[in-house]
């Protein structure tokens, strides 16, 4: 079962031989195909990369913007067996259970599903991305001999993300990938065809050199980002579906949101060490865990906010030396030539960094600025929304249009989230947040102070009926019984949370309902 390229074409054509074609060789791509092929059932994979990033592959993710910058539209998007993972830091955190309700204070809020019923994967997605089974307060708290500290809790979560010690999924599973299934990769997918009840019967696929060849489909699952998969559903249009596959509601290509982020400002404290030991990364048995303040489900509630995060984030400037990253360095050559005038210079910084790690399990970073970052959940705004434009790339396929919109509860959120840190800190003696002038309510320029950070989601949002969404409750695209999405763009709602677990829960849920 191997590797193919297209650009060399097919040793033999591609029967109707397998079970399911699966699109887009990235996280959720190669655990589903991988999880099915356990289950006996033959898959065919295709990845329109090739091993490595190849900047003419990452031109096919430019998309014309007009709404706010989104800056990760083309490198953040990753066209390459593994897709994103060969670039990610691999952070796992789950979604809450208020993240999956329906919310009067936010519209087109709510899953059909909730956490009891996705909760149950998430261990086992852990487990494939080689994360432990600990929880994400107290059994790390315990594992790290780690204070928690007494936060308000009707305000704040204090609580932790953690971090896979093996995070690129090409390296991972290329041996698997190889023995059980087949991938065909330099495979570009320009358009899904159906037939006249809805179910996808082949896909068309070109190659680098522009060579177009048919794959049959039994079962189809696109697990490609939420940008390419709302695309690739938008121009597989026909005179059937003339608004494209998905689209019978209309919400295809709408709600696309990010998680905005931005610095708060910096905090300020006599006692460094003790700032770092309750905030900053640590690390036990090589795996990281980071700390996150979030807003608790009673201050969600109580004052009609979105979710949202935060973490202290200590940083040098680029020329500064970083105790840390020598430690790591020399620990990784384990060769005293890897010592240099550097790090004998700034002997007594390494010292104090290694007895943090050896003693607390910290990357503590002497002298570093501590800086207040947030990531905060994006409502659901149909105005914000992937679409077609006129202009075709070198396959022919309709580039896309990408109206990025943040609507102001996030910016709410953010204030709030703010001042209560402000007043948690002062209260518990940590240290003075001095927040930037331009966290404040009623900046009119609000919007310019948030940024992008790669999680691209929404598009082929979940629904409890046909008129609400693009896809049922079991991720089958309403009205087409052979089409499966597992991405991030079928999320209706974001939480604040990283969304690669969540998303590997749903791709296990899936695996489980189509292989019994």
């Amino acid at each position: 079962m191997p590797f193919i390229d297209l650009d060399n074409g097919l040793p033999q054509p591609i029967d109707h031989s397998f079970d399911f074609v699966v699109i887009g060789a990235g996280v959720a791509g190669i655990m589903i195909s991988l999880k099915l092929a356990e289950k006996g059932l033959k898959v065919l994979l295709l990845e329109s990369g090739h091993f490595a990033e190849d900047e003419k592959k990452q031109k096919l993710n430019e998309v014309i913007q007009t709404g706010k910058e989104l800056s990760s539209s083309v490198w953040g998007r990753k066209r390459v067996i593994g897709g994103t993972s060969i670039a990610w830091g691999g952070q796992s955190l789950p979604f809450s259970s208020l993240d999956f309700e329906s919310r009067d204070w936010v519209e087109h809020s709510g899953w059909p599903i909730g956490l009891d019923d996705l909760g149950k994967y998430y261990p086992e997605a852990n487990k494939f991305m080689y994360v432990d089974e600990l929880n994400y307060d107290s059994d790390i708290f315990e594992l790290l001999r780690m204070d928690r500290l007494p936060f308000d809790v009707h305000k704040i979560n204090y609580h932790f993300s953690k971090w896979s010690p093996k995070p690129n999924f090409q390296n991972n599973f290329k041996k698997n990938i190889n023995e059980t299934i087949t991938l065909i990769y330099n495979a570009l997918v320009t358009k899904i065809h159906t037939n006249a009840d809805g179910l996808a019967t082949s896909l068309a696929v070109k190659n680098s050199k522009n060579t177009e060849f048919s794959i049959p489909v039994k079962k189809l699952i696109l697990t490609a980002g939420a940008i390419e998969t709302t695309r690739l559903l938008l121009v597989s249009r026909n005179e059937i579906h003339s608004m494209g596959i998905g689209n019978h509601s209309g919400w295809l290509g709408k709600c696309f949101m990010e998680h905005p982020c931005v610095e708060v400002g910096v905090v300020k404290t006599k006692e460094h060490y003790k700032l770092q030991k309750h905030f900053n990364t640590h690390i036990s048995r090589g795996r990281k865990y980071s700390i996150r303040l979030s807003l608790s489900d009673f201050a969600q509630k109580e004052h009609k906010l979105l979710n949202g995060s935060a973490g202290i984030m200590f940083y040098y400037p680029d020329d500064q030396f970083d105790p840390y990253i020598e430690i790591r360095k020399f620990l990784m050559q384990k060769k005293l030539k890897s010592l240099n005038l550097n790090m004998l210079n700034n002997f007594k910084a390494l010292f104090r960094s290694l007895k943090a790690l050896i003693k607390d399990k910290l990357i503590y970073k002497e002298g570093a600025q501590a800086k207040l970052v947030m990531m905060l959940e994006q409502e659901p705004l149909p105005s914000s929304s992937i679409g077609l434009s006129a202009e075709k790339d070198e396959f022919g396929m309709a580039k896309v249009v990408v109206n990025w919109e943040i609507g102001h509860n996030t910016w709410k959120t953010v204030c709030y989230l703010a001042d209560t840190i402000v007043q948690e800190l002062d209260r518990l003696s940590i240290g003075t947040l001095q927040k930037h002038e331009h966290i404040e309510l009623n900046n009119p320029n609000w919007k310019s102070y948030l940024t992008d950070v790669n999680h691209h989601m929404g598009g082929t949002r979940m629904s409890a009926t046909v008129n609400e969404g693009v896809v049922d409750s079991n991720l089958k695209v309403w009205g087409h019984d052979n089409i499966y999405i597992c991405s991030c763009s079928v999320y209706p709602t974001t939480s604040h949370s990283n969304p690669t677990l969540t998303m590997m829960a749903l791709g296990l849920r899936l695996v489980h309902q189509l292989s019994n």
